[in-house]
């Protein structure tokens, strides 16, 4: 891979999953990569490098720092790739590497994420981004690309063209990860949000993959119910989806979003299976949150959310 024509320095909030896939990735096509993240992983990466398989190809990265606290040096993009219940520390713990020029990504999944981010560094230093691939960590030190669904893609939260946007797009996709701009990408994170709502805690409930559940007309017809409630508290929320109606996301969900990751298992379902705390609330919770500020009931949300919050305590059958 030929070395990119600028070099940049990147770190990654959360190298997890996604963020190790992400961070792995950047520094694979050249440029100075921190991971910020989480023991066992980060020894192991920080010892032997970090291996990346799956559908993006195979290889080991070794020019790439991995810590568990973030350095004291002005970064020149921040990528926050943590679990939405983290997003509020993990931005104040990166302040030491935001300077006057730095852009800080949100890259999550669940709403709210941005306006968060944004509270804590500022509308100016903060671009949003969604990104719809699949990746499991099958054991420290190495990450696995399962599964893309479509382009990532990064934009300015009040929609603008610009230079950085596109600079953030375009290296993300030379490295190899999928990307465009966007000049709506808050209405792209509540597309991402639509898919996480339907599919992602049916996989966590029910333990199956994301094809299952389109198969099963009953897990079918409770996503067009819980869909259509997202799209009432959307509507009273003043957020503009693009769509006239739930059918026709369902519509693209079905036979656009959904056939490339039919044998994806939710983040969610690992989650669960690993003891920890699940994005719930951040996904159909929000649904519930805002119903609740703008009088919109939403029972089939709040009865999903009913049932992750008792697996995250009995965990998985």
């Amino acid at each position: 891979m030929n070395r990119p024509e600028r070099i940049v320095s990147i770190a990654i909030m959360g190298a997890g999953a996604i963020g190790s896939a992400i961070g792995g990735m950047l520094a694979r096509a050249g440029h100075r990569v921190t991971l910020v993240g989480r023991e066992p992983h980060i020894s192991e990466i920080s010892n032997n490098g970090l291996h990346i398989t799956g559908i993006w190809g195979e290889s080991m990265v070794t020019d790439l720092r991995a810590m568990t606290s973030p350095p004291d040096e002005y970064q020149d993009v921040v990528f926050l790739t943590v679990k939405s219940y983290d997003t509020d520390t993990a931005a104040r713990d990166a302040l030491p590497m935001i300077g006057p020029d730095t852009t800080v990504v949100s890259m999550q999944n669940g709403i709210g994420n941005v306006e968060t981010l944004a509270g804590i560094v500022g509308d100016a230093r903060t671009v949003g981004a969604m990104a719809i691939f699949g990746a499991a960590v099958p054991e420290p030190g190495s990450v696995e690309v399962t599964v893309i669904a479509s382009e990532t893609l990064v934009g300015e939260i009040d929609g603008r063209p610009t230079s950085r946007a596109m600079d953030i797009a375009r290296m993300l996709d030379d490295a190899g990860i999928p990307t465009k701009p966007s000049d709506n990408i808050m209405r792209e994170i509540w597309h991402k949000a639509l898919y996480n709502i339907a599919l992602n805690p049916l996989s966590a409930i029910f333990q199956v993959t994301y094809g299952q559940i389109a198969d099963n007309p009953d897990t079918r017809w409770l996503i067009s119910k819980m869909i259509s409630e997202a799209f009432q508290v959307a509507e009273a929320a003043g957020v503009d989806l693009g769509m006239d109606s739930p059918d026709e996301y369902l519509e693209i969900l079905w036979n656009r979003k959904l056939p490339p990751t039919r044998d994806h298992r939710s983040s969610m379902l690992q989650d669960i299976v690993r003891g920890k705390r699940t994005e719930i609330d951040y996904i159909n919770g929000k649904v519930v949150e805002l119903g609740r500020e703008c009088g919109i009931p939403t029972p089939y949300n709040n009865a999903v959310v009913k049932i992750i919050r008792a697996k995250e305590v009995i965990g998985p059958a």
